[in-house]
C-alpha cells in the first residue's frame, strides 16, 4: 500500500513539473512582443501573431489541456482557467483531475499542489537553459529561436508552426492557432513524441485584473520546498 501511494504521489510530482514548463513557456510567448516589423511579407496568421504579441498586456481565459503518447493515447486531461499580465505576473489554476495552482508574482514562482500539501518555489530569473523559458525570456528570442511558418486556415483560424533552431528546447515543435482576436490554441511537441494540446476558452484581453491574483501566500501547514 504505501509503495502504491509513494507511486502516486512521484507520477503526481513529474505531472506537475511538465505542467509548470509548459504553462512557463506558453507565459514567455504571451510576454514576447512583435519583432518581425518590416523583415518580410507577413501572412495572415504571422500578423495575427505579432498583433497579438504587441498588443496584449493582461489576457484572462479557460483552458483544456491534454497531454496524448506518439500513438494518440490520452495521456491526462486537465482544464482550469489563466491569468497573465505584463511584466513578469501569471496564475494557472488547475480544478481537475488534481487541484494545482501555478503563480508568478514577479519575482518567484509558485506551485502549489493542493491535494499534496507542498508548495514548491523557485525564483522567476533561474530558469534552466534547456527550456524553452529561457529561449524567450525577452521580445527578440522568439524568432531568434524558433522558425516560425505559416500552415493552414480554417474558419478563420490560422495555424502556425513554430520549431526550434536548436536541440536545446523541450519542445521541438509547436503549432498555434490564432484568429483576429487573438490566440486560440497550442499544440506542444516534446522530444518524448508526445504532444500536449491547450485550448482556450472565454478569452477577454486587457481587462483590469485585481492584484491579488497574482500573490501566493502558502497555507499554514504546507510543506514548502525551495525559496
Amino acid at each position: 500500500m504505501k509503495s502504491e501511494k509513494r507511486k502516486v504521489k512521484n507520477e503526481r510530482k513529474n505531472i506537475l513539473v511538465r505542467l509548470f514548463f509548459i504553462n512557463v513557456f506558453l507565459f514567455f510567448i504571451f510576454s514576447s512582443t512583435s519583432v518581425l516589423a518590416e523583415q518580410k511579407k507577413l501572412s495572415t496568421g504571422e500578423v495575427y501573431l505579432e498583433n497579438f504579441l504587441a498588443k496584449t498586456q493582461t489576457l484572462e481565459a479557460g483552458f483544456q489541456q491534454t497531454l496524448r503518447a506518439y500513438d494518440g493515447e490520452v495521456l491526462q486531461q486537465t482544464e482550469g482557467e489563466f491569468y497573465l499580465q505584463r511584466p513578469g505576473l501569471f496564475r494557472w489554476n488547475y480544478k481537475t483531475p488534481y487541484e494545482q495552482v501555478i503563480v508568478s508574482d514577479g519575482e518567484k514562482i509558485w506551485i502549489y499542489d493542493v491535494d499534496l500539501q507542498q508548495v514548491t518555489v523557485q525564483k522567476q530569473s533561474s530558469g534552466l537553459p534547456a527550456t524553452p523559458m529561457s529561449l524567450l525570456q525577452d521580445s527578440s528570442t522568439l524568432h531568434k529561436n524558433f522558425r516560425v511558418t505559416p500552415i493552414d486556415e480554417k474558419n478563420g483560424v490560422y495555424r502556425l508552426k513554430l520549431e526550434s533552431k536548436s536541440g536545446e528546447s523541450d519542445f521541438g515543435e509547436i503549432v498555434i492557432g490564432l484568429d483576429d482576436k487573438g490566440l486560440r490554441f497550442m499544440q506542444l511537441h516534446d522530444q518524448f513524441e508526445q504532444v500536449t494540446d491547450i485550448v482556450f476558452s472565454d478569452i477577454a484581453a486587457n481587462k483590469k485584473l485585481a492584484k491579488e491574483i497574482f500573490e501566493f501566500i502558502p497555507p499554514e501547514g504546507v510543506d514548502v520546498f525551495g525559496g
